[in-house]
């Protein structure tokens, strides 16, 4: 029997964040007959390493990027990949670990480079396009979306050269969420309106849009909760901005959690006011969870978020669009009932981490199949 091909998924650090935990489920639910999974940091560990390890996913942390560019980081990352006997390096796109893995992976003569695209080509930095053209010449695309596909189409990319794999969740440990944890956790009663934003705090999430909208909700529906699940580098300021706005009564910062599937049972509505996005875990937990959400049409998120049948599209950077579709939601229980129904269904159908899992390994195998001979 052949032995398991090696893949390795480079990331700055293992830290609370959607593209590290979507790699830690990935790695969890791969075929062990045909792919094994280890993960390097560039930088230390992070939060969710203890998790990775608990799995039995091995985390390499190099101590490396102490400056703006560490030159001598490519020459280590590739002796880890040479020791690892790695035949695939994987890397997010949006990571500054991207200019590093693909020398490395040069380096080491790894035989496939597969950069995972979260959101659209376009929204990257022109300087960034330039300088990825050179780097991933002969790189592979997985894209989370359609949308995200059709964008790297649309710069050059080579049909053959992208899989569309969308994201994947641990539907049963959603859906084992409850809703009177959720609510005892945030000290709120049962009957509060509560509106869960799952998002780091992030200038591209634009939570700040949401507060600029809240104020006609709350003139609507003053018994609302806002719940930000998440940090980031804007939670000072945003704490600023609602404080100064009188909204601290109304929107509570929970930072990081671990009780998500219990706060999205918990949520009335849940809602990503994004400006950028590619096709957001936090929305496929949200539909797995049968909630409706209120989001902007931005990137992917209209394959996942069906207007009117599974939630509310609203235009990004827009706060008055935002807050007209949120006090139309809070005011129709029915209408959200249906949605969210519709959302778990579709959720169910597309988005377990089984199947993300099958259709990473497809495109691992293809790829490999074109770039070397019995690897």
């Amino acid at each position: 029997m052949t032995a398991p091909r090696t893949v390795a998924f480079v990331h700055l650090d293992l830290a609370d964040g959607g593209a590290q935990r979507q790699t830690l489920l990935l790695a969890r639910h791969l075929d062990p007959a045909r792919y094994r999974a280890r993960i390097v940091c560039l930088r230390g560990e992070g939060q969710l390493v203890p998790v990775a390890r608990a799995a039995g996913v091995p985390v390499q942390a190099l101590g490396r990027l102490r400056r703006p560019w560490d030159a001598a980081a490519p020459l280590v990352l590739a002796r880890e990949l040479r020791r690892a006997g790695a035949h695939v390096v994987h890397v997010a796109r949006y990571s500054r670990a991207v200019p590093y893995a693909a020398l490395a992976a040069r380096l080491a003569r790894v035989p496939l480079l597969v950069v995972h695209d979260h959101a659209l080509y376009g929204d990257l930095p022109r300087a960034r396009r330039l300088a990825d053209a050179q780097l991933l010449r002969d790189a592979r695309y997985v894209a989370v979306a359609e949308a995200v596909r059709r964008s790297l189409l649309a710069a050059g990319i080579a049909p053959a050269r992208v899989a569309v794999v969308a994201p994947g969740i641990e539907l049963d440990r959603v859906a084992a969420g409850r809703a009177e944890r959720g609510r005892a956790a945030l000290g709120l009663p049962d009957a509060a309106l509560l509106v869960l934003v799952p998002a780091r705090l992030h200038a591209m999430k634009r939570h700040v849009d949401l507060l600029a909208a809240l104020p006609r909700v709350l003139a609507a529906f003053p018994g609302v909760r806002v719940v930000c699940a998440g940090d980031g580098p804007l939670r000072e300021r945003l704490v600023a901005l609602a404080d100064a706005a009188g909204l601290s009564s109304a929107v509570l910062f929970v930072g990081q959690r671990d009780d998500v599937p219990d706060l999205l049972a918990a949520a009335t509505l849940v809602v990503l006011p994004s400006r950028v996005e590619g096709l957001p875990a936090a929305l496929i937990e949200a539909a797995a969870a049968g909630r409706p959400v209120v989001a902007t049409a931005v990137g992917g998120v209209p394959e996942l978020v069906v207007d009117g049948q599974t939630g509310w599209l609203v235009p990004p950077d827009d706060p008055p669009a935002l807050a007209a579709a949120l006090v139309a939601a809070l005011r129709d229980p029915e209408a959200r009932a249906r949605m969210g129904a519709a959302a778990r269904r579709r959720a169910a159908e597309h988005h377990a981490i089984q199947g993300a899992a099958v259709r990473l390994q497809a495109a691992w195998d293809r790829w490999l199949g074109e770039v070397c001979d019995g690897c």
